[in-house]
């Protein structure tokens, strides 16, 4: 090999180390910008996190309540047949004619029995939005962390770029060394 040819030789080595020092780079430039997209969605991770469990604890307490609504009309009819047995026991004449006090209080006649039923099917409703809401907060953490994956996956393809780039930094280098010695060798 010329000393002419060396040099070329050396010239397309150093061209080719600084394109991939150019490559390494680009890829820890890469990885760098997808560890601050995943640290990102990392924090939204844990706030969704957060902000479900706050959403199934209302769930939870909300869905408490709504078994109460039977249980409530039941011990309001119990209460007012009792106090209709006292009353029709109290009170017996053949001349009037008897009180019912389950007609006038009962459940059904009571004014504040749909009352009460409009604020149980207005607890119901907020149960199924909240149950909605949860599912969706779900489905936003599932995509999270779908992206994540993607991510860590960016991330180690990057990376095996940069080694790959790496290694071959180091082949030009070596010929480079050898392109150097025929040059220097020339000149002596």
């Amino acid at each position: 090999m010329t000393p002419e040819e060396a040099t070329q030789l050396y010239n397309i080595e150093q061209h080719k180390y600084y394109e991939y020092c150019g490559y390494v780079v680009s890829y820890q430039n890469k990885i760098g910008e997808y560890q601050s997209e995943r640290q990102n969605k990392c924090v939204q991770v844990e706030n969704k996190q957060t902000e479900i469990q706050k959403n199934k604890e209302l769930f939870e307490a909300i869905s408490g309540t709504t078994g109460v609504h039977d249980d409530l009309f039941t011990k309001i009819n119990s209460k007012v047949e009792d106090a209709a047995s006292n009353f029709k026991t109290m009170v017996s004449s053949s001349t009037v004619s008897s009180f019912d006090l389950c007609n006038a209080f009962g459940e059904k006649a009571t004014s504040a029995n749909s009352q009460l039923t409009a604020v149980f099917d207005a607890i119901s409703k907020g149960t199924s939005t909240v149950s909605g809401v949860i599912e969706a907060l779900n489905q936003e953490l599932q995509a999270l962390n779908a992206r994540i994956q993607e991510l860590d996956s960016e991330i180690s393809r990057a990376q095996a770029m940069i080694d790959q780039y790496e290694a071959s930094k180091r082949s030009c280098l070596t010929n480079m060394a050898y392109y150097k010695k025929i040059m220097d060798a020339a000149v002596t």
